[in-house]
């Protein structure tokens, strides 16, 4: 079997343990894997390959004054996902942080 060959079907047994709901070990007992190889493979398949990785990927973002903006240090907090910060204040919509939240997860 080729690298190909054995990438597509990892991928095909990474979806279906997904999709089984069930726990590594109990997954891995019912397909004859070991739960090395299991995570082994959820690693490689969530790696970014190196072709995507020098790419960059660009998020929209909103730049305003801060000095126009007049808070007290209790009416602010900041929400840190991985390396960053998001500064949260008093009447914020929650909606977006929503929106920014996920998208900061789904690329740190």
């Amino acid at each position: 079997m080729d690298k190909q060959q054995r990438l597509q079907e990892w991928s095909a047994r990474i979806t279906d343990f997904k999709s089984s709901g069930l726990t590594m070990p109990a997954w891995c007992q019912a397909h004859g894997q070991t739960i090395h190889q299991l995570k082994y493979w959820l690693r490689k398949l969530n790696e970014p390959s190196s072709s995507t990785s020098s790419s960059s990927n660009w998020l929209p973002l909103a730049i305003h004054n801060p000095s126009a903006e007049v808070s007290s240090p209790s009416s602010s907090l900041t929400v840190r996902v991985g390396l960053a910060g998001i500064e949260v204040h008093t009447g914020f919509n929650p909606e977006l942080l929503r929106e920014i939240v996920r998208v900061l997860e789904s690329s740190c």
